[in-house]
């Protein structure tokens, strides 16, 4: 864990105010944020616009995922070919 990354993410003065809790009110306190990730995340998935937004992106790129798609299973299959007639380096079999 390195704590300088983490450091640079709190809010102003978060460390400096934590640093005097006990263990009781530091576990309250990992509750809350928790509780509160949970929020987000349900609002997130809540969220129209932004469902709506993915679901453009996905529709949208699925021609460049299929098109990869595609080239990715012609060099599967030249590999077979080229391994079927031993033609492929040892070791170098088509991995499944």
């Amino acid at each position: 864990m390195d704590i300088l990354k983490i450091l640079a993410k709190l809010p102003a003065g978060y460390a400096e105010d934590v640093a005097g809790f006990d263990t009781g009110r530091l576990q309250t306190e990992v509750l809350k944020c928790e509780t509160n990730i949970r929020q987000v995340e349900q609002e997130k998935e809540a969220d129209e616009k932004l469902s709506g937004a993915k679901s453009l992106v996905k529709d949208l790129s699925a021609p460049y995922r299929d098109a990869v798609a595609a080239q990715r299973a012609k060099i599967k299959y030249l590999l077979h070919v080229l391994e079927e007639r031993g033609q492929l380096p040892e070791g170098e079999g088509v991995a499944e």
